[in-house]
């Protein structure tokens, strides 16, 4: 079972919703490989099975989560002897990027764990709410979404949450809020470096820690999810996003745009959010 949704209504809120569902799936029942344009978050319910990435395999049980991070090539196939039954909902937006690195999930890291797997389940039961609702309800459903989010960071396995408070964290929390106040604008890592008071190598480590990926490409997938929330609004000039993203001219915006999503801004917005390029 799959419901759709149309963003139209939540458009520049800093968080997309493209779809929601549940699925009971067959003995060794298997999806991919295949690589998503957004994120996509999966809640088993019952029974086991697992999730492959590029460079590992994830067993994941009753209670627990995984996360397909955007561009990753991934498989999940269901255990034989006890198939999973789960819930998914697909999302971006800074919103949605920003809570999941909150309750710990990484391209490194791409399973949610709780803190007492004998507590009542919060997520599942705001999940079920929300896979209930007619796809119509948009800002219903955003406001049960924030609600998950907001229950996977609260219930995180201990020292799997983003600890602000340490050290190397502390200092990546502040680049990450430097780059989301700032992405509109022309940035350099140097300057990014310099306003957390550290050098530009260990800046780059921290980030390649915690996500797999430098402060550059974060830059970067910070100002397409901006600018994809942005060509949802049809009266914006494509002009006027490339500015709003940080880019000097349309032309730049959309070559960079081309070769993060390998269509134009034009063809994304006629494809209505990704839903085909």
């Amino acid at each position: 079972m799959q419901k759709d949704i149309n963003p139209d209504d939540i458009t520049q809120f800093g968080l997309n919703i493209y779809q929601y569902g549940h699925e009971v799936c067959a003995s060794r029942h298997s999806y991919g490989p295949a690589v998503r344009q957004h994120y996509l978050l999966h809640y088993v319910i019952t029974g086991s099975g697992t999730l492959y990435t590029e460079k590992q395999r994830w067993p994941v049980v009753k209670g627990e989560a995984f996360l397909i991070h955007p561009h990753e090539i991934t498989t999940y196939t269901a255990d034989k002897q006890t198939p999973w039954e789960y819930m998914w909902i697909e999302l971006d937006g800074l919103i949605a990027a920003r809570s999941l690195e909150k309750c710990g999930l990484r391209r490194d890291m791409p399973v949610w764990r709780p803190k007492d797997p004998l507590l009542p389940a919060m997520e599942s039961q705001l999940l079920q709410q929300l896979i209930a609702e007619d796809p119509q309800y948009s800002l219903r459903i955003t406001g049960l979404t924030c609600l998950l989010l907001d229950a996977l960071i609260a219930n995180a396995a201990a020292g799997r949450r983003f600890d602000a408070a340490s050290g190397g964290n502390r200092h990546l929390d502040a680049a990450v809020n430097f780059l989301e106040r700032h992405y509109h604008r022309s940035v350099t890592m140097s300057e990014v470096a310099a306003f957390c008071n550290i050098d530009r190598s260990y800046l780059s480590r921290l980030f390649q820690q915690q996500f797999g990926y430098g402060p550059k490409h974060y830059l970067l997938q910070l100002r397409m999810n901006v600018a994809t929330s942005l060509l949802e609004d049809n009266s914006l000039p494509i002009k006027i996003i490339a500015y709003s993203v940080g880019y000097s001219s349309q032309m730049q915006f959309a070559k960079v745009f081309h070769q993060h999503f390998n269509c134009s801004p034009s063809a994304w917005r006629l494809a209505k959010a990704g839903s085909g390029c």
